[in-house]
């Protein structure tokens, strides 16, 4: 009896034990199809490691310094109770609400038509602090807001008004790269004091 089940095996049919063997044959196949695979994936990880070697080559250098510099601004505005500019060294009275007011253009002065605006504040453990405390201090610079630019326009934001007498830094950040035409970059550090 062995010997007929071992002949029969042999020739591909049936075991002793058919559900054994469908496993043993679903598993080769599986086996075989991943052998195809296996070619495919070595041949595209070489397509990208020599993608990856045209990248260090000057011609991406080229394609990310397609976007020139632009000028990035930023300066103060206070709400008293039209929008003005604020007084002489950014001064303002304690009260009277902050603006701040971002400008940005590109190599030629035309205004930035897209991308985004981060503004951001100085922080000092926590507590507001002149820009200086985050431009070569242990100050951070925090988020405040981000606004995305949907047309050539100058940008405000409202910051309002501490409580008490202050000096705070204020910056910002764009984000527009290449569809925008100018680069990303920072604006000018700003100190705005309240008395």
């Amino acid at each position: 009896m062995k010997g007929k089940y071992l002949e029969m095996v042999r020739e591909g049919e049936l075991s002793l034990y058919p559900r054994v063997d469908f496993k043993i044959r679903q598993g080769r196949e599986v086996a075989r199809q991943y052998l195809l695979v296996i070619p495919i994936l070595v041949l595209a990880l070489l397509g990208l490691a020599r993608l990856g070697k045209a990248f260090d080559n000057s011609s991406f250098t080229v394609l990310a310094a397609q976007a020139p510099p632009g000028s990035y601004v930023i300066s103060c505005l206070m709400e008293a109770p039209a929008l003005v500019p604020c007084l002489t060294g950014n001064e303002i009275p304690v009260g009277t609400a902050l603006i701040l007011k971002a400008h940005v253009t590109d190599a030629s002065g035309n205004l930035a038509k897209n991308g985004s605006l981060i503004f951001q504040d100085c922080l000092l453990q926590g507590i507001p602090a002149p820009s200086i405390q985050c431009d070569s201090g242990p100050g951070v610079w925090s988020n405040i807001q981000r606004v995305h630019i949907s047309g050539p326009e100058d940008i405000r934001i409202g910051y309002g008004s501490p409580s008490t007498p202050q000096t705070i830094g204020f910056r910002f950040r764009y984000l527009g790269g290449q569809a925008s035409g100018i680069a990303n970059g920072i604006s000018n550090s700003m100190d705005v004091t309240w008395f």
